[in-house]
C-alpha cells in the first residue's frame, strides 16, 4: 500500500471533519475567483461601455454660452481631429400613457453615429433632413424601448418629452442599443434610458453645448488639446477622457486590490483551519506516531506524512472551490445574460496558492508530529 493511500485512509478515519475542512477552503478559494473574475469583467465592460458612448477622445464644452457651426468649423480643421459630433444633454422625463421614466435627452446631429457608436437595432438613425427640419423625431435605447412599451414594437409610436420647462411629442424613428446596457440589465430603472433627438428640436436654437471628438491615435492628445483652446480660446473647456480612463483604470485597480486583500484573509482564515484540524489529528493519533517510529520510521517519514496530509485537504478544498466558482460564473451568465470568465491563470495560481498554503499551515504539525518520543507516544492517555 503506497504512502497516499494510507494518507488518504488516514484521513477518511474522521470524514465529517474532513469535510468540513475542506469546505473551509474551498468557500475562500471560490471567493478569490470570483472576486477576480468579476472585477475584470467590471473593469472590461466599463471600457467597452465608454468607448462605445464615444469616450476615447476628446469633449469640449463651451464655458460662456453655446457653440456654432463656426465653432465645429474651427475644431474640424485642427490637426488630429478626425470626427466632431456636436451635441447637447439635458434630464428629462419620459411619458407613454401612465407610465413616466426617467431619462437622458441628448441632442444630436447626423454624423453622431460617427463618434457614438450606435447598434440600431430597428428603424433609422437621425439625418441631415431631420436636423435642417428640426423634426420631432427621437431614437431611444433598447432599454428605454422594454421599458415603455414592453414587448411591443417601438417604431412609429408617439411619446412626451419633458425637458426643463418645456413638453413635446417625439415620434421614434429608431431603436438603438448603447454601451450601457450592461449596466441597465443589472441596475434596472436606476439607471436612466437614453433618448437621441435632433439637437435642433430639443434646444431653443441651433447652437451646443458640446462638441464630441474622436482623436487620431498617431497625433499627442496634448497637442490636440492645445491647438483647440488655442483656436477657441476661454470659451472652450476641454476633457481629457482618455486620462479620465485612465484614472477610472487606477481606481478600479484598487478596489480589485481590496477586495482581493479580503479573499486573501479568507484564505489564511482557512489555512489557519487545516492547522487546528491537523493539531487534533496529531494528538490523536500519538499511538500510532509512536507505533510507526518504534518499528523504524524516521522522524522525517512521520513530518512528511502530516505534510501529505495538509496538502490533500487544501488541494481537495481548492478544487471543490473552482468547480463551485465555475458553477456559480455559468449560472450568473445564463441568468444575466453577461460574459464573465474564469481565466486559467487565475485558477493555475490558485491550485499554487492550495500546495503553499496545505504545505505552509501543515509544517508545525508535522514539525511536532515528528519530534514525539515513542516512549511517550506509546503511553495510554
Amino acid at each position: 500500500m503506497n504512502k497516499l493511500t494510507v494518507t488518504i485512509k488516514c484521513l477518511m478515519q474522521n470524514k465529517l471533519r474532513f469535510l468540513l475542512t475542506v469546505t473551509s477552503v474551498s468557500v475562500a478559494v471560490s471567493s478569490v475567483l470570483l472576486i477576480k473574475s468579476v472585477s475584470d469583467f467590471g473593469t472590461k465592460s466599463i471600457w467597452n461601455e465608454l468607448d462605445s458612448l464615444g469616450m476615447n477622445g476628446l469633449i469640449v464644452t463651451s464655458q460662456n454660452g453655446s457653440f456654432d457651426d463656426k465653432d465645429v468649423n474651427t475644431i474640424k480643421s485642427i490637426r488630429g481631429i478626425s470626427k466632431t459630433a456636436p451635441v447637447t444633454m439635458d434630464s428629462s422625463k419620459v411619458i407613454k400613457d401612465s407610465r413616466t421614466i426617467n431619462a437622458i435627452v441628448w441632442g444630436i446631429d447626423s454624423n453622431a453615429q460617427d463618434v457614438v457608436s450606435f447598434e440600431l437595432v430597428s428603424g433609422r438613425f437621425i439625418n441631415k433632413s431631420d436636423i435642417n427640419s428640426n423634426n420631432k423625431v427621437c431614437m431611444i435605447d433598447k432599454s428605454l424601448a422594454e421599458n415603455l412599451f414592453g414587448s411591443q414594437n417601438a417604431l412609429g409610436r408617439s411619446i412626451e418629452v419633458q425637458c426643463k420647462s418645456t413638453s413635446d411629442n417625439f415620434n421614434i424613428v429608431g431603436v438603438v442599443k448603447t454601451g450601457k446596457g450592461i449596466m441597465q440589465s443589472l441596475m434596472g430603472n436606476y439607471i436612466p434610458g437614453f433618448l437621441y433627438a435632433p439637437y435642433t428640436a430639443v434646444h431653443e436654437s441651433d447652437d451646443f453645448t458640446q462638441v464630441f471628438l474622436k482623436t487620431e491615435s498617431e497625433i499627442p492628445i496634448d497637442s490636440i488639446t492645445k491647438n483647440v483652446k488655442q483656436n477657441l480660446g476661454d470659451k472652450a473647456n476641454i476633457s481629457d477622457l482618455a486620462s479620465q480612463k485612465e484614472t477610472l483604470q487606477n481606481m478600479l485597480g484598487t478596489v480589485t486590490l481590496i477586495l482581493t486583500a479580503i479573499g486573501g484573509i479568507s484564505l489564511f482564515v482557512s489555512g489557519m483551519s487545516i492547522m487546528n484540524i491537523m493539531l487534533i489529528s496529531v494528538n490523536e493519533r500519538k499511538r500510532e506516531i509512536g507505533i510507526k517510529k518504534s518499528i523504524g520510521a524516521s522522524s522525517i517519514d512521520i513530518m512528511l506524512d502530516f505534510l501529505l496530509e495538509s496538502v490533500i485537504i487544501s488541494l481537495s478544498g481548492t478544487l471543490t472551490g473552482i468547480l463551485i466558482a465555475f458553477c456559480l460564473i455559468f449560472i450568473a451568465n445564463n441568468i444575466l445574460n453577461i460574459e464573465i470568465s474564469l481565466k486559467l491563470g487565475a485558477i493555475f495560481l490558485a491550485m499554487m496558492m492550495a500546495v503553499s498554503f496545505g504545505g505552509v499551515f501543515g509544517i508545525f504539525p508535522a514539525y511536532k508530529a515528528s519530534k514525539l518520543v515513542p516512549a511517550k507516544a506509546l503511553r495510554k492517555m
